[in-house]
């Protein structure tokens, strides 16, 4: 509660904001109709606040998007202005291009390839599915689509690969801060885990303080170069994994994620660990059994296995699965096929006597100390629009709604018919408007954040929905529109141009076709 409630009194200092800059434009024009314009040097004794200054970039919309983005926030990072985007050959400005922007990007930092995040080969979540933004269908796993969200991917921490990475993960800081800084929604399905490491989780000072310390070391290796676009789909792999080396401090963040983290982030290694921790909990009971004879013991402890997914009665014996201390991505992508554990772990076999160990470094490579140097980066590149430490106040929830929004948006017919306005030539008894409502239901999950994205430029909706879209999205009948002509939007008002079409099928065909098109052109 007390996260909510700092929330709330943020939100309530911005409002008074907001209120005070409309007050004294009022004030102004009041004024000035009355006496004309003045000096302003001869208003003494008057408080004013500032605005914010608007910073317009033009951005290429093409392939080397992500690389023009990187490029662009490294120079805009530090400076404190609202980021407007506009796009090279495209008359559109202002809310509607920026948020398409922040969308592409996001899109941009969920593909497989780029390495940046947990995904797995051999088992794919029920959320993957073909995905289209406007540049053709992509194929189940272009993109990383899980159930849990995105989370670090554990790396060799010497790789010289993992520096691109890093690159990615500062990019990714200084993106993330500045919507913050901005108030602009992105959709970027991170998990709970990693929204966790943002805020420092939800624990006390001990951790604050650690964090505050940590803020002294300067983070591992040159975050200051510029992403290259480089073809990783074949990329070969290296077959020599390198050798871990010891840490000499611990990561700023340790501590904060415990070991059910890993069942979102990656279910299917969190399950084996389960396993291997059982295991190690009976052959704990049977030691300390001392109602048992040696023999009896030898016995108990050499009938220990772990279940059989294909033979449910009969058991596997950790021995016959062959494990060393070696950690096997869950990806080819990566480029490598292994870490080290610890020195020469490759040579050294998991047996019933040493798991314990082997279940600990797995835990903490995959929690701490593998994505060590992706985190170090991450919070520089936030930290240099501000402070990281400034999310202490939120909860991983409010921060999700605060950066995301409503990823899974939904609507009600009520909702609809309450928060949508029908203008100059529809009302809301107008056929047209009401077959838009039967549309709007009747849109599955995808459907419903591409109309978002085509009408409001962001695929998500703000914390509320529909209730809390500003301004309130707006239809008016599109003049000389007729059954073959598409609509159009005005993104930075929420303005659908909708034609008179005939039936409710053509107003959806019409509706879900437009909405696959991309650029603002003037309409």
């Amino acid at each position: 509660m007390v996260p909510y409630a700092l929330f709330l009194r943020h939100t309530a200092a911005l409002l008074h904001l907001y209120s005070l800059w409309n007050i004294q434009g009022r004030r102004d024009q009041q004024m000035e109709r009355q006496r004309g314009v003045q000096p302003r040097r001869e208003e003494t004794g008057e408080y004013r606040v500032g605005r914010l200054k608007h910073e317009r970039v033009k951005i290429p919309r093409n392939e080397k998007l992500l690389d023009w983005a990187m490029q662009m926030l490294k120079f805009h990072a530090g400076r404190k202005s609202i980021l407007e985007i506009e796009f090279v050959g495209e008359e559109g400005t202002g809310l509607g291009p920026t948020l398409e922007f922040y969308a592409l990007v996001a899109a941009e930092l969920q593909k497989a390839t780029i390495g940046m995040w947990i995904c797995d080969d051999e088992f794919h979540d029920d959320m993957e599915r073909e995905v289209d933004i406007g540049e053709g269908k992509k194929p189940v796993g272009y993109y990383i689509q899980r159930s849990g969200g995105l989370f670090p991917a554990p790396w060799p921490q010497d790789s010289p690969d993992l520096d691109r990475v890093e690159r990615l993960f500062t990019f990714l800081g200084s993106l993330l801060a500045k919507c913050f800084q901005d108030n602009r929604l992105i959709d970027l399905p991170l998990s709970v885990p990693f929204l966790k490491l943002m805020c420092m989780g939800e624990v006390g000072h001990n951790i604050t303080r650690q964090y505050s310390q940590s803020l002294s070391r300067p983070p591992a290796g040159s975050l200051t170069e510029s992403q290259t676009s480089e073809d990783w789909d074949n990329k070969e792999l290296i077959l020599d994994p390198p050798k871990a080396r010891p840490q000499t401090a611990a990561p700023w963040f340790e501590g904060i994620l415990e070991e059910e983290d890993l069942d979102s982030i990656d279910p299917h290694r969190s399950s084996f660990l389960k396993q291997l921790r059982e295991l190690s909990a009976r052959k704990q009971r049977i030691l300390q059994d001392r109602s048992m004879s040696e023999d009896r013991r030898n016995v108990a402890l050499q009938e220990l296995a772990l279940p059989n997914p294909t033979i449910p009665s009969a058991g596997v014996f950790l021995e016959d699965l062959g494990l060393t201390y070696q950690f096997n991505p869950s990806s080819k992508k990566y480029g490598f096929t292994a870490i080290d554990l610890k020195p020469d772990g490759e040579d050294e076999e998991v047996t019933l006597m040493n798991v314990e160990e082997y279940t600990d470094l797995v835990y903490d490579l995959c929690l701490n100390s593998g994505i060590r140097r992706q985190m170090d980066a991450f919070r520089s590149g936030f930290s240099a629009v501000f402070p990281m430490e400034k999310l202490h106040s939120f909860s991983p929830a409010e921060l999700r709604r605060i950066l995301c929004g409503e990823q899974a948006p939904s609507w009600t017919r009520e909702d609809i018919l309450t928060y949508t306005e029908p203008k100059l030539g529809y009302t809301k008894d107008s056929a047209v408007f009401q077959r838009l409502v039967n549309v709007m239901v009747g849109l599955d999950a995808d459907e419903r954040k591409s109309f978002l994205q085509f009408t409001t430029g962001c695929s998500s909706l703000p914390p509320g929905g529909l209730a809390n879209l500003h301004p309130h999205l707006t239809v008016v009948r599109k003049v000389d529109g007729d059954d073959n002509s598409f609509p159009s939007v005005n993104t930075c008002v929420h303005y659908l141009k909708l034609p008179e079409y005939s039936s409710e099928e053509i107003l959806r065909e019409r509706l879900l076709s437009a909405t696959k098109e991309k650029g603002f052109h003037l309409n």
